[in-house]
């Protein structure tokens, strides 16, 4: 009888281990506060000269609306959350992230903040690394932005799953329900 109970056990917490599993790595990611009414402004001077432009909440929603929720430069659908202004600000929303800074390094050396030098300043920062990591290699700053990762902060955790991650917690969950059905039957057999 010792051994059945000792069986049990160990399999009770192998299925306890795989339940907290996700909740450990979400453990790490902060709170994360909904933006202010009003971003805050942000100047930056053209490169080599002493023309600058400050970037005012409709300069910032030009660039979310026109570049980054435009499907045909990004997938995720960032529209859709309340955070995406952490794409480039920093937790705070005082400052801007080190992606941020980077986009913004990029349209000093283009001009103004419209939306077709917002998108040169974007498609020239898209390949450069980010702080997001996936499967231990450094994602892109397009890769992280498509997968519902801020490029901009080394805490942000991809959204949108890989396909082998879905066929590894298809197979978590079938292995789950064999080994309930294999003890199932070998406690209840006949003796």
């Amino acid at each position: 009888m010792k051994k059945i109970e000792v069986l049990a056990a160990l399999a009770l917490f192998s299925v306890f281990l795989i339940a907290i599993a996700p909740a450990s790595s979400a453990a790490q990611t902060p709170t994360l506060s909904p933006p202010p009414v009003t971003l805050p402004s942000v100047t930056y001077y053209i490169n080599g000269t002493e023309n600058h432009y400050t970037l005012s909440n409709p300069q910032w929603q030009l660039l979310f609306s026109d570049v980054i929720n435009n499907k045909s430069m990004v997938s995720y659908n960032w529209s859709q959350n309340l955070t995406e202004d952490l794409i480039v600000f920093d937790l705070s929303y005082t400052g801007l992230n080190p992606y941020g800074m980077t986009l913004i390094s990029q349209l000093s050396f283009i001009g103004s903040p419209t939306v077709q030098n917002f998108s040169k300043a974007f498609n020239n920062t898209k390949n450069d690394p980010s702080l997001v990591k996936s499967g231990g290699s450094t994602l892109s700053n397009i890769q992280a932005l498509n997968a519902g990762a801020y490029p901009g902060f080394n805490w942000s955790q991809i959204k949108v799953n890989p396909v082998s991650t879905d066929y590894r917690d298809a197979g978590i969950i079938g292995a789950i329900i064999a080994a309930t059905f294999v003890l199932y039957f070998y406690f209840n057999r006949k003796r």
